[in-house]
């Protein structure tokens, strides 16, 4: 049994399983990491908050987004947005570096059980921890109301009939 299943492998999955390995938790990661920000975000964003405002939490802070950037041959100063695909690769170096290995199945159903839960991921294995920490992000709650939808349905329509502050704008060819 595990002490903690942490579902979500976006900013906050990562820095709960940063924050939980580093308390000698024995857990699994799952979640595909960062891919809210990889596959959702229209390409060519910034980030809104400040740099200092966008790093993954690790107990010791040895793995903040400044750390990354001057890694990368990029300062990240006050003022001077972060692209969103920096973000991402940021949060995917944060997972290789700060976080036990990520497990990309997907866990379809938590359930309680005597003593903790039961979790089965997509392929049907069934694990039992302790508690489990939800971060899966607001994807899965999309709703777009009726009146919306054509505009957003990322089919065979054009980017310019694509609604561009929708996550689905994030696969249009812009």
């Amino acid at each position: 049994m595990y002490d903690l299943l942490v579902v979500g492998a976006g900013p906050y999955g990562l820095s709960i399983a940063s924050h939980a390995a580093a308390a000698g938790l024995n857990l699994r990661v799952f979640g595909r990491p960062m891919a809210s920000w990889r596959d959702h975000m229209p390409r060519g964003m910034f980030l809104k908050s400040e740099p200092w405002a966008s790093n993954l939490s690790d107990p010791e802070g040895r793995w903040p987004l400044d750390v990354y950037c001057a890694g990368q041959g990029v300062t990240s100063r006050h003022g001077e947005p972060i692209p969103v695909e920096m973000f991402a690769d940021y949060g995917l170096w944060f997972a290789r570096n700060a976080v036990p290995e990520v497990d990309e199945r997907t866990v379809e159903r938590i359930a309680p059980v005597p003593g903790g839960f039961e979790a089965v991921t997509d392929d049907g294995t069934v694990l039992h921890a302790r508690t489990v920490a939800l971060a899966v992000g607001v994807m899965p709650f999309v709703e777009i109301p009726s009146a919306l939808r054509g505009w957003a349905a990322p089919s065979s329509r054009t980017a310019a009939t694509t609604a561009p502050w929708t996550s689905s704008a994030a696969r249009t060819s812009r």
